[in-house]
């Protein structure tokens, strides 16, 4: 049985997390610290300025190479740069190398900011890519684990990409669990309406009773 998987927009992958420092108080010549750059590239993420981003998350690694939030941030971007490539179908180089770029980034900001939800739904994102859909699965059970009540944004991430996983692997239920979870966190909108429609989808098709 196949179904329709849909995608979350770019602006749902970021979760733009301002932290209160950075390991290293370091400043380059025009006088900004490491989390002076993070902060102007999590406000050109807000301004969807992809490439504006990298410049500054690089500048901010340039001053404090264990500043794990900043690689997950990059990571993030690579990863949306890796979809566009492929959206393009562009040549297996350009594809290969944000991919690559990707999980370099996020296997860094695991190490150095290990309790930093994103940087397990961005890594697996790259396993369901590589169809290691067990891993992804794990990861994004991490990622809940570590994340806020507080959070809705990336609640709703992890249920939908749960969903993805589940319906992956043909437990179809558990699918149309996470994704009626994700519907609760999110606002009215075409994502919304298509992860409905997937629900309903599944439901006819292999007759579950519809939740209360």
């Amino acid at each position: 049985m196949k179904y329709h998987r849909w995608s979350i927009t770019t602006a749902s992958l970021f979760l733009l997390f301002t932290v209160s420092c950075a390991s290293d108080s370091r400043v380059d010549r025009i006088g900004f610290s490491a989390l002076q750059h993070y902060n102007l590239g999590l406000d050109w993420l807000g301004a969807n300025k992809l490439e504006n981003a990298e410049v500054s998350f690089q500048k901010a690694l340039q001053l404090d190479d264990k500043f794990g939030d900043a690689y997950i941030q990059l990571g993030l971007i690579y990863y949306v740069l890796y979809e566009r490539e492929v959206s393009l179908n562009s040549d297996r180089d350009a594809i290969s190398k944000y991919y690559n770029q990707s999980y370099n980034c996020l296997q860094k900001g695991l190490k150095y900011s290990p309790k930093n939800p994103s940087a397990y739904t961005g890594f697996a994102r790259l396993q369901m890519i590589g169809r290691q859909i067990d891993g992804a699965v794990a990861n994004l059970l991490k990622a809940r684990e570590l994340a806020t009540p507080e959070n809705i944004s990336i609640d709703a991430i992890i249920c939908y990409e749960l969903g993805n996983c589940y319906l992956s692997q043909g437990k179809y239920q558990n699918a149309v669990k996470e994704y009626k979870n994700y519907l609760q966190l999110v606002p009215d909108g075409p994502e919304r309406d298509n992860v409905s429609s997937l629900i309903k989808e599944i439901e006819s098709q292999l007759e579950i009773a519809p939740e209360k």
